[in-house]
C-alpha cells in the first residue's frame, strides 16, 4: 500500500525545495560571475602586458619568448614554452578570445591555472600565455579570493537559514490552528454541539468549524427525530398489538368452550393473523431495545437451543407450501443462558429469510453447540423470488444490528445459489 504524505510534511518539502532551488542556483550563478569577474582581470592584465611591450619595444621577433609582467609573449604559437603547448592542444583562434585550464575538480582546488589569449593588433598577432600558481599569485589577490568566496558561502548559508526558519514559523502558525481544529472535532459531542466553536485564528479555519459543527448539529437533530419516532411508534404499537392478541386467545377460549371449530380458510386467516401479532410484538420489543441509549441487556433464561431451532422451524415452515424444496434439519442437544426474545426473533429472522427466498432447492439447517449454520441453495436461478407476508426489509438489518449488540458471532455469505449463514449465540468476550 502507498504510503500517504501529511500535508504539512508535503508543503514544508516544498518550500524548502523550492527555497533550496533558488538558493543554490544564485549560488552557483554568483560563483559563476566572480570566477568571469577573475577571468576579465586576468584578460586585462595580459593584453595591457601586450600592448604597452609592443608600444616601447615596437614588434616582437619571428621566434621571440618575452616574458614580461608575469606574462610569455609571443609572435608563433609555436615559440610557446613546451609545457603551455602541452597543456593546450590547439592554440587560441580568435582575438580577444581567453582559452584557461587547470587540473581542478568539485572537491579540490587547482594547483596550477594556465591562460591562453590571442591579440591582434595593427600589424601582427601576439599570442600571450600565463600561469598562476600558489606560489606565483599575490597574497592580496589569494587573500581576496578567499574573502569573496567565504562570503558567498556565508551569505547563501545564511539564505538558507532563514528561509529554513521563516519555513519552521509558517508551518507552525498555520500547523497550530489546525491541530487544534481536529482535536476540536474529534472531541464534538451531543452535549457540546451547542457550545460555541473556538477561534483558530484564520477566517477560513473558523468557518470550517462552523461548517463542521453545522453539519454534525443537523445530523444529531435527525437521529433524535429518529429515535424518538422509533421510541413512541414502539410504544404505540404495543396496544394494537395486544388487543389483536388477547383477541386471539379470547377467540381460542370461546371456540374451546362451544365445542365448535373455524372451517379450513377461517383457521388459516387467524393462524396468519395469529402468527404475525407475534411477529410484531417482537419487532416491537426489539426496536424499543435497540432505540435504548443506556446498555441495559435484555432478560436472559435459560434457552434449549435445539428444541428453540425445531420450533421456530416448524412454525415458518408454511413459508414452504406448494415449494419444491428440501429441509434438511440436523441438530444437538444444548442449552445456555442468552436472551429468548432475541434469540427468536434473530433465528426466525434467518429462517425466514432462507425459507421465503428459495422456491425450487434445498435449506440446509445444522446445529451444533452454539453454533447454527443456515443454507439456502435455490437450483434455479432465473426464477423471481417475491417477498412473501410481512416483507418489510428489516429482518436482516434488524439480525444485523441485534447481533452486534449482543456480541453474537453472525456472518451471512451470499453467492449465486443462495445464502450461507453462520450464527454463534455465546457472546464475545470485549476488553
Amino acid at each position: 500500500m502507498k504510503r500517504k504524505i501529511s500535508l504539512k510534511r508535503l508543503v514544508t518539502v516544498s518550500f524548502l525545495l523550492f527555497g533550496g532551488t533558488i538558493v543554490l542556483g544564485y549560488s552557483l550563478l554568483s560563483a559563476h560571475f566572480f570566477i568571469r569577474g577573475m577571468d576579465n582581470i586576468v584578460t586585462g592584465g595580459m593584453e595591457n602586458a601586450a600592448l604597452t611591450y609592443i608600444a616601447n619595444n615596437k614588434s616582437l621577433a619571428e621566434n621571440e619568448l618575452v616574458d614580461f609582467r608575469g606574462s610569455q609573449l609571443s609572435g608563433r604559437w609555436e615559440s610557446q614554452p613546451l609545457e603551455i603547448r602541452q597543456v593546450f592542444s590547439n592554440p587560441p583562434q580568435r582575438s580577444g578570445e581567453l582559452v584557461k585550464r587547470d587540473d581542478s575538480d568539485w572537491f579540490n582546488r587547482p594547483d596550477k591555472v594556465y591562460f591562453a589569449l590571442k591579440v591582434d593588433l595593427a600589424n601582427e598577432s601576439v599570442y600571450i600565455t600565463r600561469t598562476l600558481s600558489r606560489e606565483n599569485v599575490s597574497s592580496l589577490m589569494g587573500r581576496n579570493m578567499a574573502e569573496s568566496m567565504r562570503l558567498l558561502i556565508g551569505v547563501s548559508a545564511l539564505i538558507a537559514l532563514t528561509l529554513m526558519l521563516i519555513t519552521w514559523l509558517l508551518m507552525r502558525s498555520i500547523s497550530t490552528p489546525v491541530a487544534r481544529l481536529n482535536e476540536w472535532t474529534q472531541s464534538l459531542t451531543p452535549e457540546t454541539l451547542s457550545q460555541p466553536a473556538p477561534d483558530f485564528l484564520y477566517p477560513e479555519l473558523n468557518q470550517m468549524a462552523k461548517l463542521i459543527q453545522n453539519s454534525l448539529s443537523s445530523v444529531q437533530r435527525s437521529l433524535d427525530r429518529e429515535h424518538r419516532f422509533l421510541r413512541y411508534t414502539s410504544h404505540e404499537l404495543r396496544t394494537p398489538i395486544s388487543v389483536i392478541r388477547n383477541n386471539i386467545e379470547l377467540q381460542h377460549k370461546v371456540l374451546q368452550q362451544t365445542s365448535s371449530s373455524l372451517n379450513p380458510m377461517q383457521k388459516d386467516i387467524a393462524d396468519r393473523i395469529d402468527r404475525a401479532s407475534i411477529t410484531m410484538q417482537h419487532l416491537t420489543e426489539t426496536l424499543l431495545w435497540l432505540s435504548r441509549e443506556d446498555n441495559e441487556k435484555l432478560p436472559e433464561s435459560v434457552v434449549e437451543i435445539d428444541k428453540l431451532l425445531l420450533e421456530i422451524t416448524e412454525e415458518m415452515r408454511y413459508l414452504l407450501r406448494d415449494k419444491t424444496v428440501d429441509l434438511i434439519i440436523n441438530t444437538q442437544s444444548y442449552e445456555c443462558s442468552i436472551s429468548a426474545v432475541a434469540a427468536r426473533i434473530v433465528i426466525g429472522n434467518l429462517i425466514r429469510n432462507a425459507f421465503q427466498h428459495t422456491w425450487e432447492g434445498e435449506v440446509i439447517i445444522h446445529q451444533q453447540g452454539p453454533q447454527i449454520s443456515i443454507i439456502n441453495r435455490q437450483f434455479n436461478a432465473d426464477i423471481d423470488v417475491i417477498p412473501s407476508e410481512l416483507g418489510f426489509g428489516l429482518g436482516l438489518q434488524l439480525t444485523a444490528q441485534l447481533t452486534e449488540k449482543l456480541g453474537w458471532f453472525y456472518q451471512n455469505l451470499a453467492d449465486e445459489t443462495g445464502h450461507n449463514v453462520i450464527l454463534d449465540v455465546t457472546p464475545r468476550q470485549t476488553s
